[in-house]
This record gives structure tokens, C-alpha cells and sequence, in this order.
């Protein structure tokens, strides 16, 4: 059996081979005989040996190779004749590291992915992508429960638009908030998370969009506090509103669009795009042209050292919550 396992989400992809081997360990090698792992960098000659080897006192071997799809420069046909005649005895994982749309145009890749659709039971493969919305809401959740935790609705939502995709923030996040409370609640996700760049600047404008000043000067002031320069949040802010001022103009152009042609015509992450399109509902195409505006002359102004970046901000600021 062959096992391509491979994602923008490493976090899920390691947690895959280490599941993969403990299950293996569990049922075929608790004695520690019959597991290799390997580098694309090692000798073919001693992968493909490992490979073809009968397993020693046992009835299953496992071979574990990092990387070695992305690294084929050929036309894979000599990796992937030396691949396809993996005995029934081996399981061989291949574990990749690199960016998925780098990876699917490797030669290998695509008669690994053409094999699997013709004989699943030999042939597998284990995509990753990068979770977002309720997949990312679920995981958290399953995650926090194997920790014996619990956390509330809104602490949840909070949580996730903090850190968003990045599983392997998102891991020790809910190690400090189970260490801290197993019943989470929202001030434990406010006292202890930091948030990533795009959950800093979402958390933001939901407060803006509510009308919700007082959050709002909260949220800037930490960001000042925890050393993010008024130069960078105001770059932040910036994006955000070319994103909003996209998401708004097709929703005033077709109501009933949706997130996923904003991904595709800004090319940004589903994620970002469904949370802009979200937050840009609260907005007229008026009120962000004018902000727009503003932010053009502020940064000009910044530049030349007639605005100091702060009060650009505070201004910003001011401007999308009237």
C-alpha cells in the first residue's frame, strides 16, 4: 500500500503519519523491527531495499520517505516503477512537506493521484487544506475536548477569528487556555490569546461595524501595548478596507453573490473573503469610498511627515464607526 499525505495545514498532516505509525506500531511492530523513515536526500537504492524487504518477525513493514514527490525532477517514472512494486507486506507513506499547488504539478504527483482513482485499495491519498468556518469551529472544539476542556459559543468564535488556520498556534493557544480553565469563556480568550495578523485586524473592524467604540479603542491600544507599530496597524487597516470596498461592490452589484467569487476575483484565502464579505454588510459603498479617500491622504500626509501615524489611525478609526 502507498499513502500520499500532503496539505497547506502541516499541522494535520504530521498528526496524520504520527497516527498512521502508532496504529501500525500498535497492531504490527511493537517490537520496533519493521519501521524505517527516510529523507528524499538517502540513497534510492537503500529506500527502495527497505521497500521490497520482507518484514523481519512480523507481517507488515512501514517505510516512511519525507519529501520525495517534491524532489523528483525527472518524469518520476523510475521513482514510481520502484513505487509501484510495493509488496502487499509494505506500507509506504510519502510525507510532504511542500506547498500543495507546487506539489500537484510535480510529474509524480500526478500518476500517484491517477493511481489512487483507479485502485483506491493500493493507492491512497490524504489532502490537508487549511481549515476555515465551521470545519476550523469543530476541530477547536474536538481539540479542546481531548484535553478534557469545554468552551463557550462566543469564546469559540472569538478563538478562531483570533488565530484563524494556523493549527499549530491554535494548539498551544488551547494548551494555555485548558491549563488556565477547562470551562473557557470569553475573557479567558480576551486575557490570553493573541491574535495573528488577520485575526487582529477582523476583530477590529467586527468591533467597528457594531458601533462598538469602546472595543475598539481596547483592541487598538493592546496592539500599541504588545509593541505593533501605528505604521503597521495602519497598513492593516488599509487592506481591510480595499477588501471591504471589493465585497461591497459586488454585493451592491449582485445581492446574492457570494464569498467564494470575492476569493477568486481579489485571489485571497475563502476565509479572508468570507469574513470581509461578512463585516462589508455593515457598510454602504459610500461610507468605505470616503474612508478610502481618507486613507490615501493620510498616508501621503504620514510620508511626508505632516501626520504622525497615530492620530492617522485614531482618525481611520473614527471615520468607519461614525
Amino acid at each position: 500500500m502507498l499513502i500520499l499525505v500532503y496539505g497547506d495545514d502541516t499541522f494535520r498532516v504530521k498528526d496524520k503519519v504520527s497516527k498512521l505509525r502508532e496504529a501500525f506500531v500498535e497492531k504490527h511492530d511493537r517490537a520496533g523491527l519493521n519501521l524505517a523513515e527516510f529523507a528524499s536526500s538517502d540513497k534510492p537504492g537503500e529506500i527502495l531495499q527497505a521497500i521490497s524487504s520482507l518484514p523481519f518477525m512480523g507481517s507488515k513493514r512501514m517505510v516512511v520517505i519525507r519529501d520525495l514527490v517534491a524532489t523528483t525532477k525527472s518524469d518520476g517514472k523510475d521513482h514510481w516503477e520502484s513505487l509501484a512494486r510495493t509488496p502487499d507486506s509494505s506500507i509506504v507513506i510519502l510525507w510532504e512537506t511542500l506547498e500543495p499547488k507546487a506539489l500537484e504539478k510535480k510529474p509524480l504527483y500526478a500518476v500517484i493521484a491517477s493511481a489512487a482513482k483507479q485502485s483506491p485499495d493500493e493507492f491512497r491519498l490524504y489532502p490537508f487544506p487549511s481549515l476555515e468556518g465551521a470545519e476550523l469551529s469543530k476541530w477547536t472544539v474536538t481539540r479542546i475536548s481531548e484535553r478534557d476542556g469545554t468552551i463557550a459559543p462566543d469564546a469559540l468564535r472569538e478563538l478562531c477569528d483570533r488565530v484563524g488556520g494556523d493549527l499549530w498556534q491554535m494548539d498551544n493557544e488551547i494548551g494555555k487556555l485548558v491549563a488556565y480553565r477547562t470551562s473557557i469563556v470569553l475573557a479567558d480568550v480576551d486575557l490570553l490569546v493573541r491574535a495573528t495578523f488577520d485575526g487582529e485586524i477582523f476583530a477590529l473592524v467586527d468591533a467597528i461595524s457594531r458601533k462598538d467604540s469602546a472595543r475598539a479603542i481596547r483592541l487598538l491600544e493592546e496592539e500599541r501595548l504588545s509593541g505593533g507599530s501605528d505604521f503597521a496597524i495602519f497598513g492593516m487597516l488599509a487592506r481591510q478596507v480595499r477588501l471591504l470596498l471589493g465585497a461591497r461592490a459586488l454585493l451592491d452589484e449582485n445581492p446574492r453573490a457570494s464569498s467564494s467569487q470575492l476569493a477568486g476575483e481579489m485571489e485571497i484565502n475563502p476565509f479572508v473573503a468570507q469574513k470581509a464579505f461578512d463585516q462589508a454588510r455593515k457598510f454602504t459603498l459610500t461610507d468605505l469610498r470616503a474612508t478610502h479617500d481618507l486613507l490615501f491622504r493620510y498616508d501621503a500626509g504620514m510620508k511626508s511627515g505632516v501626520l504622525d501615524a497615530e492620530l492617522a489611525v485614531d482618525l481611520v478609526t473614527t471615520s468607519l464607526i461614525r
